[in-house]
C-alpha cells in the first residue's frame, strides 16, 4: 500500500512538473504560436498512393472554368472547387454543374482578400458557406485559406467544422504559357498530392496534357477530400 502511495505521488510530481514547463513555455509568445500551429496544422497533402487532388482557386478570372469542367468530364476527372461566397452568389449555374458533376465544393472564404482576427475569419468564413449552399445546395466541408494567416484560418475551421487544406503544390496558372503550367505540374509529381490551380486561360489550354500525363504516372486526378480520405 505504502509503494502505490509513493508511486502515486511520484505520478503526480510528474504532471505537475509538465504542467508547469508546458505554462512557462507558452507564456512566451514565439512559443505559444508553434504550439498554435501544431494543434491547428492544416492539411498540405493526402495519403492516396495512386492519385493526386487537383484543387483549384475560384474567386477571380474564371472566364474558362466551362472549359475546364468540359476537359475533367473528357477525361473522367474530377477536382474540388474551392470557390469564395460572392463568386458563388453570382455564377450559381457554373457550381450548380460543378456538383451535378461530381466535383467538390470547398470555400475560400467570402472575400478571399480579406485577413483579419478570428471572429472577423469565421465569419467571413460562415458567410461563404451561406452563400454557397443557398446557391447549390452544398455545404462545403473543405476551406482553402489562401494566403490567410495559416493559424487564424485553423482556428475558424476547427470551430465552424471544417477540414482545414492548403496545397502541396501551386501551379502558378496566372504566370506563364499552358506548357510552363503542365511542365511545373509533372516534373515530379507527389502521390497525394494537392496541387493548386487557377481557372485561366492557360490552365484550361494545360489541363489535358496535364491529366494525360498524371495517367501515363499511374496517378488519378482526384478531389482533395479522396487523397484526405473523407467520406
Amino acid at each position: 500500500m505504502k509503494m502505490r502511495k509513493r508511486n502515486g505521488a511520484l505520478v503526480n510530481l510528474l504532471l505537475m512538473l509538465l504542467i508547469a514547463a508546458l505554462y512557462f513555455a507558452t507564456s512566451r509568445p514565439d512559443a505559444a504560436a508553434a504550439m498554435a500551429q501544431l494543434v491547428y496544422a492544416p492539411n498540405y497533402r493526402g495519403y492516396a498512393e495512386d492519385a493526386v487532388a487537383l484543387q483549384f482557386a475560384v474567386s477571380w478570372n474564371a472566364a474558362s472554368l466551362a472549359s475546364i469542367l468540359d476537359t475533367l468530364d473528357a477525361h473522367d476527372a474530377k477536382a474540388t472547387f474551392a470557390v469564395s461566397g460572392a463568386w458563388a452568389e453570382s455564377n450559381a449555374a457554373l457550381l450548380l454543374r460543378m456538383a451535378a458533376e461530381g466535383h467538390e465544393i470547398a470555400t475560400m472564404g467570402d472575400d478571399p482578400a480579406f485577413d483579419g482576427k478570428l471572429s472577423a475569419v469565421e465569419a467571413d468564413v460562415s458567410t461563404s458557406l451561406a452563400r454557397i449552399e443557398a446557391a447549390c445546395g452544398v455545404r462545403p466541408m473543405l476551406y482553402y485559406s489562401g494566403s490567410r494567416n495559416v493559424t487564424v484560418s485553423a482556428r475558424a475551421a476547427k470551430r465552424l467544422g471544417l477540414m482545414h487544406v492548403l496545397s502541396t503544390l501551386d501551379l502558378r496558372c496566372a504566370a506563364g504559357s499552358a506548357e510552363d503550367i503542365w511542365q511545373r505540374g509533372l516534373k515530379a509529381p507527389i502521390e497525394g498530392s494537392i496541387i493548386l490551380m487557377q481557372p485561366t486561360a492557360a490552365a484550361a489550354e494545360a489541363l489535358p496534357e496535364l491529366l494525360d500525363g498524371f495517367k501515363g504516372k499511374g496517378l488519378k486526378a482526384v478531389r482533395v477530400g479522396d487523397v484526405l480520405g473523407m467520406e
